[in-house]
């Protein structure tokens, strides 16, 4: 008897095994993302917005990446890479094998080291971030073999290659369709894009001809709902599977949900206010400064987060970075409303000015508050709300007075310092205040020219103490990232970095029907 119960017990954990592994392999998986934010361009080369760059990763790839913890670089496209001692010549040895997809100029042919020289010289001459600046040259070694040339030593260069600004294209595609490409884009991704209905979805499907592991999933489709409130509704209906950036308000309802899977991990992120240096009433140090007196930023946080899934900023470097300064308080204006009405006061009459906010409740919600602060010294601010690319376009142009901006990226400081405040960068989203400050610039070239992460940690932290000292920039949160995630799916980390890793190393995401 004690036998057969431990045959017929076997027998259950192989039948079981057998089912798991059935369920495991699920290569007809379909996946249903919600986004609040419409992509604006499907080339590489051209995006400024998370949007664009979480779409894109499913069709274009990197020669290296991050994992899904946002803590190792891998290789993807490239199979290793050597360093000069000076950190100023990268060497990259490709994987033999990669094809780009096919496409109507070319039929899915190899990935050379010319490849990757013609994407980095296209990206450097057409890209208005101009991720690659640090770049001189990019010289073909051999078929498998490429040399990179930086104008300075630059530590954080595989962290830049991550990103998929950085993503190898083939010439033909990228020329034969000309500013067409982002309608036709192909790269050597795992899939394929089905079609773009703008202000409605985008859908992919599964490239069978991939260089690399098969992917669980057949079809994917984003679905943008510019409310985020709705997009909660959607998940607890059913109508996607995955939603991007829960507000804290929905939380509770989304915890509550038996269906539906919560997840949550603190945020490479910052949330703040840019203020025109160049021209306007700010640019006018005491007319910051009373700005920065009159905002009460533990009272927003309050506001905005009662559930607890964000937190008061004091600094552009986020505490998900390793150079986060503990003390960054120490260095922050604090809050004195009465000293901001005696400014004002000194000042005299102020122009009316306006804000600039994206069509994100947070950073709406955030504006609205910041003007009720500042009436309440003597200034007065209009709230301006723009849909994504309406709202990049005329801060990239330097033409707001002030402006909401968020910054999500990845763990190294120089992705906040470098691209928020450099001089070079006076003309894009990140700087749209056209900050320029010498000293910070001079320290952040030391945080890239050196190996030492310690001594990086001190460059970009005297950086951001000088930054903080001028008052062009008021911090205003950081949040946890919040995804609310269907049951069904499988095998899917929430990244500090908001993006959303589908397939990547270590990651291959499925569904359970």
């Amino acid at each position: 008897m004690k036998r057969l119960t431990i045959i017929s017990l076997l027998c259950v954990l192989l039948i079981g095994s057998l089912v798991a592994m059935a369920v495991a392999e699920n290569y007809e998986s379909t996946l249903r993302v919600g986004s609040d934010q419409n992509p604006t361009t499907m080339d590489p080369a051209l995006y400024q917005d998370l949007a664009s760059a979480q779409v894109m990763r499913n069709v274009f790839e990197t020669l290296v990446a991050y994992d899904a913890e946002v803590k190792e670089i891998k290789p993807l496209l490239a199979e290793s890479w050597e360093v000069s001692e000076d950190l100023s010549v990268w060497t990259f040895t490709l994987k033999k094998g990669v094809h780009f997809q096919k496409g109507k100029f070319q039929d899915g042919r190899e990935v050379t080291a010319e490849d990757v020289k013609y994407s980095f010289d296209r990206e450097i001459e057409i890209s208005g971030m101009v991720r690659l600046y640090m770049v001189e040259k990019t010289e073909v070694v051999d078929t498998y073999t490429v040399r990179v040339t930086l104008k300075n030593p630059y530590a954080p260069f595989p962290t830049v290659l991550t990103d998929i600004g950085a993503a190898i294209v083939p010439k033909e595609e990228t020329e034969g369709w000309g500013e067409e490409f982002t309608l036709h884009p192909v790269g050597t991704g795992p899939f394929k894009m089905g079609e773009w209905v703008k202000d409605d979805h985008m859908s992919f499907v599964r490239d069978d001809d991939y260089w690399g592991e098969k992917p669980y999933l057949k079809e994917l489709t984003y679905k943008f709902i510019p409310d985020k409130s709705v997009l909660t509704v959607a998940l607890l209906s059913g109508e996607v599977d995955i939603t991007v950036d829960i507000l804290d308000q929905d939380v509770p309802k989304v915890q509550a949900d038996p269906n539906v899977d919560p997840q949550m991990v603190p945020g490479c992120n910052i949330y703040a206010v840019y203020m025109n240096s160049i021209k306007g009433p700010t640019i006018d140090p005491k007319v910051r400064e009373a700005i920065f007196r009159a905002i009460d930023v533990e009272q927003i946080a309050k506001v905005l987060f009662p559930n607890g899934t964000g937190v008061a900023a004091y600094g552009p470097i986020p505490p998900g970075s390793w150079a986060y300064n503990p003390d960054v308080k120490e260095f922050y204006t604090p809050y004195n409303p009465e000293k901001a009405q005696a400014l004002v006061a000194e000042i005299g009459e102020i122009p009316k000015m306006t804000i600039y906010t994206p069509e994100d409740p947070n950073r709406r919600k955030s504006a609205v508050i910041i003007q009720s602060m500042l009436k309440k010294v003597g200034i007065e601010l209009e709230v301006q709300s723009l849909e994504w690319g309406s709202f990049t376009e005329v801060t990239s142009k330097g033409d707001a007075d002030l402006y909401t901006i968020g910054w999500t990226w990845y763990p190294d400081p120089e992705f906040y310092v470098f691209y928020m405040f450099h001089s070079s960068r006076k003309g894009t989203y990140g700087n749209g205040g056209a900050y320029n400050n010498p000293e910070v610039d001079a320290f952040i070239a030391k945080g890239e020219s050196s190996a030492d992460q310690q001594e990086r940690t001190g460059y970009y932290r005297e950086a951001e103490k000088l930054i903080m000292a001028d008052q062009v920039y008021y911090p205003l949160y950081h949040k946890m990232v919040v995804m609310g995630v269907n049951k069904k799916v499988q095998g899917f980390k929430v990244s500090p970095d908001m993006t959303i890793r589908l397939y990547a190393p270590g990651t291959n995401v499925w569904v359970k029907e």
